[in-house]
């Protein structure tokens, strides 16, 4: 690995309206929206979303969506009458109570909350129309890992903003951000976000561009290395990668940038660096090095191995 430095649905009950936030990095009233189900990951989701709208001066909207899963067969229902009404209910007392215990710990921001008729991915996927960031606990009530397709996995692949998926115990507030690198369109979004992440924490950006090559990582690499040379191509994915940040470290002067080449697969680079990073992003679906990173194992692998938040990233709609 070689690391140089760079140069410089039907909606029951909504808060007021929130102006949208245009673009990154307008932070004025930026809204994050943050999915709550009453487990203890949602919880630690929502206070770390909570200390994100706080960081960008913005507002926070806690979501909570309820439906009756589908069972026995048409014309029968095996549900009491009365049980989405409980549902609906037991909704408004966790907005309420979660919104209360983030109050105490940030007075200042505002908070509000909403509470959907509908499946978790639609009803959040329509919440974030309006928001810079969406964020989920990694595993809900029933402790799905994300990493076997559970619903935060669909949030993440299609939910029109970056997605922050969280862990409980995972939430460094110290280290650099970590961002992946290929040249793709999405990853430009996951520089971007990263970026502007590591301006308003003050903190270092690392900057991770990964590569391979089948006639050096061949199944023999003791002749692969005989038939192709690694520096001339080594040489070109550093120019690749210095030229996708230039623009970036201009307009974010104050960031320090670190970036870092690896000859090595996506997932073990990236984890590596996320194991003393505060927040690592990537782009949801690129091309050749972090090729379609939430469709495989190195999405998997990050969401269910990083030491620190996740984010996928994706072009702003309003961008």
């Amino acid at each position: 690995m070689t690391t140089y430095e760079s140069p410089k649905a039907t909606v029951e009950a909504a808060s007021p309206d929130v102006r949208r936030a245009h673009e990154i990095p307008t932070h004025h009233n930026a809204l994050v929206v943050v999915g709550i189900d009453g487990s203890s990951c949602a919880q630690h989701a929502a206070q770390w979303a909570a200390a994100e709208a706080t960081r960008r001066h913005g507002v926070l909207r806690l979501i909570h969506a309820y439906s009756l899963p589908p069972a026995g067969y048409s014309g029968y229902n095996p549900y009491p009458a009365t049980l989405l009404a409980q549902l609906r209910e037991e909704g408004q007392a966790l907005l309420a109570g979660t919104a209360a215990a983030l109050r105490r710990d940030h007075p200042a921001l505002d908070i509000s909350t909403q509470q959907t008729h509908g499946d978790t991915v639609t009803v959040l996927r329509h919440a974030s129309a309006d928001a810079v960031l969406t964020v989920i606990g990694a595993h809900g009530r029933n402790r799905v890992a994300v990493a076997l397709g559970s619903v935060a996995a669909d949030i993440a692949t299609t939910n029109p903003v970056p997605v922050a998926v969280i862990r409980p115990g995972d939430t460094p507030d110290t280290g650099p951000i970590v961002v992946g690198v290929d040249g793709s369109p999405t990853s430009e979004a996951a520089i971007a976000f990263a970026f502007d992440a590591a301006a308003i924490r003050g903190a270092g950006l690392v900057a991770v561009h990964c590569w391979t090559d089948p006639a050096i990582d061949g199944p023999v690499p003791a002749y692969s290395a005989v038939i192709a040379d690694p520096e001339p191509i080594a040489h070109a994915e550093r120019i690749l990668l210095a030229e996708r940040l230039a623009g970036w470290a201009d307009k974010y002067p104050d960031v320090s940038v670190q970036q870092v080449l690896a000859h090595d697969r996506p997932a073990p680079a990236l984890l590596k660096q996320a194991a003393t990073a505060q927040l690592i992003v990537v782009g949801t679906r690129g091309h050749g090095r972090l090729a379609s990173v939430l469709l495989g194992s190195t999405g998997h692998a990050l969401i269910s191995h990083a030491a620190c938040p996740v984010v996928i990233a994706r072009p702003h709609p309003a961008g």
